[in-house]
């Protein structure tokens, strides 16, 4: 079984965040995720998304309507949305440190807690092993996909945040015997370089 787990392209500012959709650039982005993923599909694949439209819309580039997952929907950052690091970090200093360096019992202001996130994760992973394909493709986020990497390949929850997932990044998990091995994590090749970004 093989997961090819991807980030969404870039997206708008300053709308609700179920709603923003992706930008010109996003599209680009998501027009190369396409064609790399239209090389390698096989003849029978299950689709996946978030219900966030910039999320559906970078799976929809392939063609086909994915199924939509609710539990891959990213995390609620609740009083941090919207702000930047550095604003973060002056409002809520002690707490970003802590969740940045191990958010386990955290929960962001507002938002949603960490454990809850996890917990998600660990949905999802359970799921994905009871589909009958071979090949699972997933459209989600940042957050979301550190965390699901993570549940599924073993990895503590400190140090979680410095798993790499810049925008249209792809991820392939491919499940053993001894468990799911991830074979690439927050790949970018199939962008060409003015396209890629460092988040």
């Amino acid at each position: 079984m093989e997961l090819i787990l991807w980030r969404h392209a870039e997206a708008e500012e300053g709308q609700p965040d179920l709603e923003r959709k992706l930008t010109a650039k996003g599209r680009r982005q998501a027009q190369h995720v396409a064609a790399w993923l239209l090389q390698r599909l096989p003849s029978k694949f299950t689709l996946l998304s978030s219900p966030a439209v910039r999320a559906r819309q970078t799976a929809e580039g392939i063609g086909y309507e994915p199924e939509v997952l609710p539990d891959l929907i990213e995390i609620d950052r609740g009083h941090w949305e919207g702000h930047e690091a550095d604003e973060i970090q002056r409002r809520w200093g002690k707490l970003h440190k802590q969740w940045y360096d191990d958010p386990t019992g955290l929960a962001m202001p507002g938002g949603e807690a960490f454990d809850d996130l996890w917990a998600r994760a660990g949905r999802v992973a359970r799921r994905l092993e009871q589909e009958p394909g071979a090949t699972i493709l997933a459209a989600a986020h940042k957050a979301m996909n550190r965390v699901l990497v993570a549940v599924m390949t073993g990895l503590p929850s400190k140090g979680v945040w410095q798993i790499p997932q810049p925008q249209a990044c792809c991820n392939v998990l491919v499940r053993t015997d001894d468990g799911w091995k991830a074979t690439r994590v927050g790949d970018v090749s199939h962008l060409p370089p003015e396209l890629r970004s460092s988040s």
